[in-house]
């Protein structure tokens, strides 16, 4: 399989079950047609791209332990892109964060050219991370009113059908040099794990990673992608893949950064809402007058105050 082939396969093999999650949903949400533009500029811009590097990226022999580890930038990147979108302006100790994670980033690149990978393939590879931090705060920005699951459908059925034409254009797989091997065969076994992949990898976890997004916000969101680079390593040490030891501090240094900017993150100001039919409130909290005003207990109270508490028309 080509790297156009397995995108289009986790595409719509992720959308197939969070769709059916949709249906049993039965969510009374519909899209507007302003939603659809959003989600289709999403989808175009920042879904189908990536998901054919990934496969491309991958199939180059350089080991996923390193390609793994990129992600590790998308924190950092999204406070970045949250300054024009959201218009939220990182605090001092953000912008230190950033810049001491993008100067490990910086390293770890330069390790991928000492590896002999060509500047192309590396700023291909950065564009995974770049289009995710974008991703998730133009969801946040433009589409935080839609729900995770028809969201979430919606993105990768239009991610998988903008990649149909391609897939069926093998001259212009051949150009631009995504085309399958020619001796490839697919195997059961590979159906299998592409399936697995698809469902989970891009349906499941991105439905979560997309919910998360809605309630917690983008750089929260993407807090939860500093256990990937860690895994890569292992997977990579497991795998008996080369892993250097600028690598692995490089990655340290990006995670310690990510750490620096999570402890120091500012605290959104609670928006009080009415609360809707059904929904359980919760009291508020009595200062001290009020509390000695309110301890005197009904019973002691007089039988004849409680009759000149009443109405006349209550009164026997």
């Amino acid at each position: 399989m080509g790297p156009v082939e397995i995108a289009i396969w986790r595409l719509f093999s992720g959308a197939a079950v969070v769709g059916f999650c949709w249906w049993l949903k039965r969510d009374s949400y519909r899209l507007t047609r302003r939603d659809l533009m959003f989600i289709m500029f999403s989808a175009l811009v920042f879904t189908t791209p990536p998901q054919v590097i990934q496969a491309y990226v991958l199939a180059q022999g350089y080991g996923h332990s390193f390609f793994g580890t990129m992600v590790a930038a998308i924190p950092l990147l999204t406070i970045l892109v949250s300054v024009p979108m959201l218009g939220v302006r990182p605090t001092g100790r953000e912008l230190f964060g950033v810049l001491g994670g993008l100067v490990c980033i910086f390293v770890l690149v330069e390790e991928g050219v000492h590896r002999g990978m060509p500047p192309g393939l590396l700023a291909l590879t950065m564009i995974i991370p770049l289009s995710a931090a974008l991703s998730n705060t133009f969801i946040k920005w433009r589409l935080p009113h839609v729900p995770a699951a028809p969201l979430t459908t919606m993105i990768l059925v239009v991610a998988g059908l903008a990649l149909m034409p391609v897939q069926l254009s093998p001259q212009l797989m051949a150009a631009w040099h995504i085309a399958a091997p020619s001796a490839a065969v697919v195997t059961p076994e590979a159906v299998v794990y592409l399936l697995l992949l698809g469902v989970i990898g891009s349906g499941v976890s991105t439905m979560v990673f997309i919910w998360l997004v809605l309630k917690k916000g983008p750089l929260f969101a993407g807090m939860t992608t500093y256990v990937v680079p860690v895994l890569a390593l292992l997977w990579g040490t497991f795998d008996h893949e080369s892993i250097s030891a600028m690598q692995a501090s490089s990655i340290a240094g990006v995670l310690a950064m990510v750490a620096l900017v999570q402890t120091g993150a500012r605290t959104d100001e609670e928006v009080m809402e009415p609360a809707a039919a059904g929904d359980m409130v919760t009291s508020l909290p009595l200062s001290a007058e009020a509390e000695h005003l309110v301890t005197l207990p009904a019973a002691e109270i007089a039988l004849t105050d409680r009759r000149a508490a009443q109405p006349e028309s209550q009164v026997a």
